[in-house]
Order: C-alpha cells, then sequence, then structure tokens
C-alpha cells in the first residue's frame, strides 16, 4: 500500500505469508467479539486467556486479534476452541506490534520529502519549508541550502493525516478449522508489564500483645493495553521459568499511574484455592484493571491476634582464642511475632511487606516500621523485623585469659566474659541473647542456664526489670 500524506510517501509493507496462505483472506476480531477475558497476574508477568466468538471457516482461517498486549511472549500463545472441543491446527502465527506513533511517522518519512514549520521569534508568524528526511536520529532534515542534524529552534514537523497503521497491536494466526461455525475461541498466552504484591498493615495495641491486620493485594498494569470487566487472580509462589522473572518483550510500553486512576479498596475479599505447589487468589468480581492504574483488593481482615515484642542481641564469634579486654557495645533488634493460626488467620501468606502502626497517648496513629515477609503458610510463625531498640543496651566485655598448653601441641583457652544489659524502658523485658562460638568448646561457670541450639550458638534469655539491669557472667573452655 502506498500514501502519500502532506508531501510525505508511506509504504505500508503487507504481512509475511507463506505460501499455502497467500489466498486466505485476512479477517479481525476486535474487542466486540470478546466474550470474556481473564488476566492471573504473576511476581512480574501475566497469563492472559482472551475468549472471543470467532466464524472459523472449515479449512485454513487467517484472523488478527486486535487489541493484545504489546508485551505479549508470543511462543506462548495457543488457539481453543472452546465450543466444540476440537483441537486448532496453528500454521504460523505473527505478533504486530508497530502501531501508530509519532517514532513510527517520522521512521516511515525517512528518505522523503517532509514540511518543517518554524515559529519567527517575537513576530509568532510562521514560516514552511521543504526538507528531505535522511534520518530519524536528530532528526537530520536536508533543506534547499542547508543540512540541519536537529529540528531548528520553535519547529516542528506536521502531518496532515493519520498513515493506515494499527492503533494496538495485533496477532497474526492461521490455522485449520475442523468444522464452519462461530465458535468460542480462547487465546492464551503470557505477557510482561503486569505486576502484584500483598500489603499487609497492622495495628499494634497499647500494650504490644494485639495486633489487628488488614491484608490486600495491589495490582499493577503497565501493559500498555486495558482490561475492561476482566477476571483477575493472583498467584502467590516461586514459579519455575527457563529464564527466572524475564518474559521476552516485544516494544515495552511505559504509562505512569498517577493519583486520578488510582482505585478505591475493595471491600470484598478475594477467594483462594491451590493449584499444584502455589495458592491463587481471586478478585471477588469481575472489574477493570487499565493500564497505568494501580488497585487494591482485600485479601483478609484479622482482630485481636496474639502478639509479642522479641528483644534478640547475638555477639560475634572469633574471640575466645585471643585476648581482648576492650569493652564492646552489642546491638539489640527487635521483631515483633505471632502465629499465622486463629482470629482470621490460619490461611496462606502470599509474600508481602507489614506495615505497622501503634496509637499515641493522645489515640494518634504513628508509623513503627514495615518488614517484608516471605510466603508463610498455615500455622507458621511470622517474624516482623522492627530495627535496633532504642532503651535497650547490651555491653560485653572479656574479664579473664588463659592458654594452658596440652600434649600434641595443643592449646586450651580460658576466657571468661561479662554482660550487661540495660533496661531504659518502664516495663520489664526478656532479652534473647546468644553466642556464636567455634572448634571444641564448653560452656562453664554461667550465671544463669542457657539452651545449646545448634553446634556453635548458646542462647539465654535474659529478664531485665524496668529502668534496671541484669549482668551475666560465664567461662568458655575451648581448644
Amino acid at each position: 500500500m502506498i500514501c502519500m500524506i502532506a508531501g510525505m510517501l508511506f509504504v505500508f509493507a503487507p504481512f509475511m505469508r507463506s505460501p499455502a496462505s497467500a489466498d486466505v483472506p485476512l479477517r479481525r476480531s476486535s474487542v466486540a467479539q470478546r466474550q470474556s477475558v481473564m488476566v492471573i497476574i504473576y511476581a512480574d508477568f501475566a497469563l492472559i486467556r482472551d475468549v472471543r466468538l470467532l466464524e472459523v471457516q472449515r479449512g485454513e482461517n487467517r484472523i488478527a486479534f486486535d487489541d493484545v498486549s504489546a508485551q505479549m511472549s508470543p511462543e506462548t500463545a495457543y488457539l481453543a476452541d472452546l465450543g466444540t472441543g476440537a483441537p486448532i491446527a496453528v500454521r504460523e502465527q505473527d505478533l504486530e506490534t508497530a502501531v501508530l506513533s509519532p517514532e513510527l511517522m517520522l521512521q516511515r518519512a525517512v528518505g522523503h520529502t517532509v514540511t518543517v514549520i518554524r515559529r519567527v521569534p517575537f513576530t509568532g508568524k510562521e514560516t514552511w519549508e521543504s526538507a528531505l528526511l535522511v534520518s530519524t536520529s536528530g532528526p537530520i532534515l536536508k533543506f534547499k541550502d542547508r543540512v540541519e542534524t536537529s529540528l531548528p529552534p520553535d519547529s516542528r514537523i506536521v502531518f496532515s493525516s493519520v498513515p493506515l497503521v494499527r492503533l494496538t497491536p495485533d496477532f497474526v494466526v492461521d490455522f485449520d478449522g475442523a468444522t464452519a461455525a462461530t465458535h468460542p475461541v480462547a487465546l492464551t498466552y503470557l505477557s510482561n508489564g503486569f505486576s502484584w504484591a500483598a500489603d499487609y498493615v497492622g495495628r499494634v495495641n497499647k500494650d504490644d500483645d494485639r495486633l489487628d491486620i488488614d491484608a490486600f493485594i495491589t495490582l499493577h498494569n503497565d501493559s500498555g493495553l486495558n482490561f475492561d470487566n476482566a477476571n483477575i487472580s493472583v498467584v502467590a509462589g516461586s514459579i519455575q521459568r527457563a529464564q527466572p522473572g524475564v518474559v521476552r518483550s516485544l516494544g515495552r510500553v511505559t504509562v505512569e499511574a498517577t493519583a486520578s486512576n488510582v482505585y478505591a479498596v475493595s471491600t470484598n475479599r478475594a477467594t483462594r484455592q491451590p493449584v499444584s505447589e502455589f495458592y491463587q487468589y481471586s478478585v471477588p468480581r469481575r472489574t477493570a484493571l487499565r493500564t497505568g492504574e494501580t488497585k487494591q483488593t482485600l485479601l483478609l481482615f484479622a482482630r485481636d491476634v496474639p502478639s509479642k515484642l522479641v528483644y534478640a542481641s547475638s555477639a560475634d564469634a572469633g574471640d575466645f582464642q585471643r585476648q581482648d579486654g576492650d569493652l564492646a557495645e552489642v546491638s539489640v533488634d527487635v521483631s515483633m511475632e505471632f502465629q499465622n493460626d486463629g482470629h482470621g488467620l490460619g490461611v496462606p501468606l502470599p509474600t508481602g511487606v507489614f506495615h505497622l502502626y501503634k496509637n499515641n497517648q493522645a489515640g494518634e496513629p504513628v508509623f513503627i516500621g514495615e518488614a517484608a515477609i516471605p510466603n508463610t503458610p498455615r500455622k507458621e510463625q511470622v517474624s516482623l523485623g522492627l530495627g535496633p531498640s532504642f532503651d535497650i543496651r547490651v555491653r560485653r566485655v572479656q574479664t579473664d585469659y588463659q592458654e594452658i598448653p596440652r600434649p600434641n601441641n595443643r592449646t586450651e583457652y580460658i576466657t571468661g566474659y561479662r554482660v550487661t544489659v540495660s533496661n531504659a524502658k518502664t516495663k520489664p523485658v526478656t532479652l534473647q541473647y546468644s553466642e556464636k562460638l567455634g572448634g571444641i568448646w564448653q560452656i562453664q561457670n554461667a550465671s544463669a542456664s542457657y539452651e545449646k541450639i545448634s553446634s556453635d550458638t548458646v542462647l539465654w534469655k535474659i529478664p531485665v526489670p524496668a529502668g534496671g539491669q541484669t549482668v551475666l557472667t560465664f567461662t568458655v573452655d575451648s581448644r
């Protein structure tokens, strides 16, 4: 096809056809024929199932599916006849992503004459000038008396009409039909440009021993394609792929979400079902997911969940066989823990971020931290790291050091330690204090009982009174 527009010559190449399909007419399928669309969103891609009512002819058919994702991975696509259940034998399929854009219009005009309109400074008058478009890089324009490597100041290229180019990508399929009838046909494929995340909002009570939780599924569509009246769900779990996390993209469309197109949160909870080693969470009703949108739907809510603050500190290994009398500060980390069981929980929790709030004395919410959680099965413990403690301090010092020669050129090391835990809070706490030990070792003369939790770790649970301190002493015999 040849088209002359504003002095520009456009040449449109037809679809590449195999000899067998050269005489088969191309028929188009638009969203007007769509019966349903399903979008299953994974961590960074989606499965699209687009069901359309097609007039299938017996023998060879050639149909262009309009309004498919430009980030479609064509090698994952397949057709299914939902009316007869008969298999569809696909001969050839092509994804065409070259849609109308300023860049495409310039590309089609390379080597041809275009019109450049320039606004004259101060006067506001416009001049019209013809130029040969040599390259889109710049662009490079050859005027009658000069060559410009970019558009002159206050200039623009204007087209008088739109060339015959598609407004949306399409997927062209040559296939054989078993019977001649109007069938619902499903086009299924994977596409980049989608993502989802689980977001949890936790509200901690005054005593830090109860937690209210609201969980949301947050959906993102940056595919460049709108989905109206769609069945939407998400899949939680690690999906094995040949190239993990990558779907081949044929021309990425980037669209920014704005405040005006962020949807309100649905109050209907998503339903869930296990699928193999994964969990699928479905939005309870059909909805629209337009490109550039961020949408949330309620996953679950739980009330009055028993929780507790855990204070933990761990000293580094490596100083039991050397003398070091320096006083060392050991950091104390705080986490909030609860069991994924009961009170509205007891369901698989997909990986996501917990955002925690607690009211101050005036009853106003204060953000106290956030932490990521992995995929968590039911009845498992959830631990939310909240960072270092402000009021709990641990000081550790080596109080004794001896080297005792033993037969076979071996040395026994006797080292003593004092660990002082201070609590500036107005309520007592219990610190989980652990020591890492290497080689052959034995704890002696400990002032408090401990638990050996692994071959190189011991743990003390040290109660510390409000506004007071507790001192732990012990000796390590190592060799």
